[in-house]
């Protein structure tokens, strides 16, 4: 990591991620019965370094087309190009441009 490129850390023992949000999410899962505060913290802390990583990842993307913001494309290039994030395919996939309606149409349609 360059000097120049902004971290954000949390102190010890605390997440970035809101508590009760995340034993929120916990508890929409019906094969858990019960989860721990360090559990939620340990959940909390494995979700920063995946989201930090995927973000690290399409940003090496945006630096190649020469940009410095994070856009859609450079995070589907991500999850596209590098195995550990296939499981995300279905979630981010590439985008497709739209078809032009203007190009199908005719003269006879006049």
């Amino acid at each position: 990591m360059a000097a120049s490129e902004p971290t954000t850390t949390s102190a010890p023992g605390t997440s970035m991620l809101p508590a009760a949000r995340v034993r929120r999410i916990v508890k929409e899962d019906k094969d858990i019965f019960a989860c721990g505060s360090d559990s939620l913290f340990l959940i909390s802390k494995a979700t920063e370094y995946f989201v930090e990583s995927l973000v690290r990842e399409a940003y090496e993307f945006s630096r190649l087309d020469k940009r410095k913001t994070v856009q859609y494309k450079d995070t589907a290039k991500a999850v596209q190009s590098i195995e550990q994030y296939d499981f995300l395919g279905d979630i981010i996939p590439m985008t497709v441009a739209p078809k032009n309606p203007a190009a199908g149409k005719t003269q006879s349609n006049r």
